[in-house]
């Protein structure tokens, strides 16, 4: 059998990703600059509880099918046109059930009032996010369709919230700016979709017991993920006064740009771990090591300079009100949580390409469960910055678990030069 050739993906992909999603990075900053200056602190602390209450939802309707159908298209474009007939129904259906939770929490009085303004409207965008459809696109490689759009999604954003909110009154308009957002996303990629020719679409039933079995421990990792990285903000809502929140909330928005494009990253690199793990060992362990050794060292010079200029940085994006020594403390912490993920990504992507997802999802479940203990521990007695301090320490400990989980992994391969890979879905 002739001998793979395997590289770090091509610099043309990862570089439209990166710059569709610095345009999504920009323009999100400035729809946030705009409404944190129009609402101030206070106001915008249950916008910032929604927006993690809609990640969590999001990732629900996800559960897991995108970087399944991604790894599986990737290995055989034809698979797209099986698999959307069987994803697209089950996360409608999810979406749906969790719109309806979200209507009847707030209208039922189960979350502060502030919050239930935005809640309805946030869950009824869960029903078009399933139209997105960019795991199609990154299997196939086409990731211009991957971004575009994305950055149309926060365009249409940042024109709507502008237009629709000017004061804390305003507020729950902003559900209708992300319905509308929402729709313009899907709109793009559903017809990026039919100009790139139909799909031979095959009928296949919802809730497959076979493609939830292999894309529940990839959702329940992301959800973990989810968990991790906006945990904090839920249980400081309980825990500090409304500004505190703010504060802490302002500074994870700029950890959660750098880990954005750190996420773009891997979106370019799943397709080729997704065909290195037929490869040999050694063609796979240099791919790891040359990646490895660009995103990491990359995102540890960016945290030091974002430690270096938090304060500055924090008044620049979102007021003057935001250069608070609270929030530069937790920038300056959660900004070496990004070097942590470039360590941590290689290992959590290289196993799920290997179908060893539920190796990751218990890594995943021991850091989360740290993460909520030190939370509640360091959060209360020492405010935002001890939140902050807690997601680095778990983050730090969940990437050492994944690191050994990848070892075991590798060294449980039956064959002594070439990985066993997981059998293709039909």
């Amino acid at each position: 059998m002739a001998r793979l050739r395997i590289r770090v993906p091509s610099f043309r992909g990862l570089l439209v990703l990166v710059t569709g999603e610095g345009l999504t990075r920009l323009l999100s900053f400035l729809a946030v600059s705009l409404l944190t200056r129009r609402l101030g602190d206070r106001g915008w602390a249950p916008v910032e509880v929604s927006l993690a209450a809609l990640q969590f939802g999001a990732l629900f309707v996800e559960m897991g099918f995108p970087l399944l159908g991604a790894r599986e298209v990737a290995r055989d474009p034809a698979a797209a046109g099986r698999l959307l007939p069987r994803v697209l129904p089950t996360q409608l259906a999810i979406a749906a059930a969790l719109a309806l939770g979200a209507l009847a929490a707030a209208r039922a009085g189960l979350v502060d009032a502030e919050v239930g303004e935005l809640l309805p409207g946030y869950g009824a965008s869960l029903l078009l996010l399933p139209f997105v459809l960019s795991w199609i696109f990154q299997g196939r490689g086409e990731m211009v369709w991957v971004a575009a759009p994305q950055v149309v999604r926060q365009a249409v954003f940042l024109v709507a919230s502008a237009a629709l909110v000017s004061g804390v009154a305003d507020r729950s308009r902003l559900a209708w700016a992300e319905l509308l957002a929402v729709a313009s996303a899907a709109a793009v990629a559903l017809l990026a979709l039919r100009r790139r020719g139909r799909l031979a679409l095959a009928p296949r039933p919802a809730f497959d017991p076979r493609l939830l079995r292999e894309a529940l421990p990839i959702g329940g990792s992301q959800f973990l993920w989810a968990l991790r990285m906006y945990l904090p903000t839920l249980l400081l809502w309980h825990l500090v006064e409304r500004e505190a929140l703010a504060r802490y909330g302002v500074a994870h928005k700029i950890m959660m740009v750098l880990q954005a494009l750190l996420t773009m990253y891997f979106t370019n690199l799943f397709p080729a771990l997704s065909r290195a793990v037929h490869g040999p060992r050694a063609d796979l362990r240099r791919l790891l090591l040359q990646s490895t050794a660009i995103a990491a060292g990359g995102t540890l010079l960016l945290a030091l300079a974002v430690a270096y200029r938090a304060g500055p940085l924090l008044g620049l994006c979102f007021g003057a009100v935001f250069d608070h020594p609270e929030a530069v403390e937790c920038l300056a912490l959660l900004a070496f949580v990004i070097p942590l993920l470039a360590l941590r990504g290689h290992s959590r992507m290289t196993l799920l390409a290997l179908g060893r997802g539920r190796a990751e999802l218990a890594c995943s479940v021991a850091g989360t469960l740290l993460l909520a203990l030190l939370v509640t521990w360091w959060g209360a007695a020492r405010g935002a910055s001890g939140a902050a301090l807690a997601l680095l320490a778990a983050e730090g400990f969940a990437t050492l678990l994944t690191l050994a989980a990848l070892r075991r992994a590798l060294r449980a391969s039956s064959l002594p030069h070439r990985i066993d890979p997981p059998e293709p879905l039909p």
